[in-house]
């Protein structure tokens, strides 16, 4: 939106930048997969004048259905790199076209504000000709069709972008279709294995954008905290209606059984709402923010219609402030670190925070689940960083919120 403001809308949206980093690494993959390929059918042939128990070991282990996986693999990632390069070239194109539309836009507003300018000039005159005051009406009309063409250019160009992007992402899945083999009953086991562990799953993902959103930089930081804080929010819903969680923190609160499972439950809950509070607190910033806008609306007469375009954009602008000003906030502890020694480990000291909590959130995905010993330290290592890092920076989040709703 900030480039297009004459526009009032990105007609292209996308990162040709990343696009290219991606295509580039499938391309990648690609060349490994066919050279793999051509690897496993050479030695295949070399082996044909090899004889005995062990030969038919080595040609059983490399012949069936390795071969044909690998070169439907390479097909697959070849196709989806062909695809990417090709939206690439389109996005670069769109976005192009986009700039000279922005261009039209800001002259047009300009004029449009000009010949406005004359015409009230003009009927504020008492002596002014009737004819003057014609021509400046109707330089008034020209400027504002102008003005609306251009936009109607870029409504055009938003539907061509968004139907080739439609196009772009159907291509990739039917490139995709025979990279895998298909087992039977292979659906119902991932949708059983992501039933047993919807709530970690929930808490890696929303560790992993946390850990994005510090290595992001520009307006690419804020959706993925957005999203973190919302991953976390139903990662905390799923895990509080976990038995497992439920039935350790009982155990702890009416036995006194404060055992591994218990500080596991206590510390994994609370991660996963504290994760939640940028959020909820830079959400709770725009719906006042709504608020304000949604009463002036009504009190001015505006329309219900143009009431809800004004409360509904106060919501985004004001939570998308409240997130980068909670995102910017001071982190005591790791300030503390950062002022007594030097002011460079600041970025490397929050991705190893954000890092560990993205290891720590694979422990109960992987088989060290049923390892005590992983576990209670993967409880500690988190346990260590909610104190030092989410903790503080979470209450500092609330204690703001609070102040700003007050006020």
């Amino acid at each position: 939106m900030a480039e297009y403001p004459h526009l009032g809308w990105d007609p292209a949206p996308g990162s040709p930048a990343e696009i290219a980093a991606l295509q580039k690494k499938l391309q990648t993959s690609a060349t490994a997969l066919g050279t793999a390929h051509a690897l496993v059918n050479r030695l295949l042939g070399e082996s044909a004048h090899w004889r005995g128990e062990a030969a038919q070991a080595f040609r059983g282990a490399l012949d069936g259905d390795l071969p044909r996986y690998l070169r439907n693999a390479h097909r697959s990632v070849s196709k989806a790199s062909a695809r990417l390069l090709s939206w690439h070239e389109d996005l670069v194109g769109y976005q192009a076209t986009a700039r000279t539309y922005e261009t039209r836009a800001r002259l047009s507003s300009a004029e449009l504000r000009r010949a406005e300018s004359h015409h009230d000039a003009l009927a504020a005159s008492p002596d002014a000709p009737p004819p003057d005051l014609r021509t400046a009406a109707s330089a008034v009309t020209r400027a504002r069709t102008a003005l609306a063409s251009v936009r109607a250019l870029a409504h055009e160009l938003e539907a061509t972008h968004a139907a080739e992007a439609a196009r772009i992402a159907k291509s990739l899945n039917e490139a995709t279709d025979r990279l895998a083999p298909r087992e039977p009953g292979a659906l119902d086991k991932v949708l059983g294995w992501v039933d047993d562990h919807l709530g970690d799953t929930l808490a890696l993902l929303s560790a992993g954008l946390g850990l994005a959103a510090i290595l992001a930089s520009g307006p690419l930081a804020v959706p993925l905290l957005f999203a973190a804080a919302g991953l976390s929010l139903a990662a905390f819903a799923s895990h509080a209606n976990d038995p497992r969680h439920r039935a350790a923190l009982k155990a702890g609160f009416t036995d006194g059984r404060f055992d591994g499972k218990f500080w596991s439950s206590a510390v994994t809950l609370t991660a996963d709402a504290l994760g939640a509070v940028p959020g909820v607190g830079a959400v709770a910033q725009g719906a006042k923010g709504m608020t304000a806008a949604t009463r002036a609306g009504i009190a001015a007469e505006h329309g219900a219609a143009a009431t809800l375009r004004s409360g509904t954009s106060a919501l985004r602008s004001d939570s998308i402030a409240a997130m980068r000003e909670i995102n910017d906030a001071p982190k005591p502890v790791l300030d503390w670190v950062v002022r007594r020694t030097d002011p460079r480990v600041q970025k490397p000291l929050e991705v190893g925070v954000a890092g560990a909590g993205v290891a720590t959130s694979t422990v109960s995905l992987t088989p060290a689940d049923s390892n005590d010993s992983a576990k209670n330290a993967a409880t500690a290592v988190d346990g260590t960083r909610l104190a030092v890092s989410d903790g503080p920076g979470a209450g500092m989040t609330a204690a703001r919120t609070w102040a700003g709703l007050a006020r």
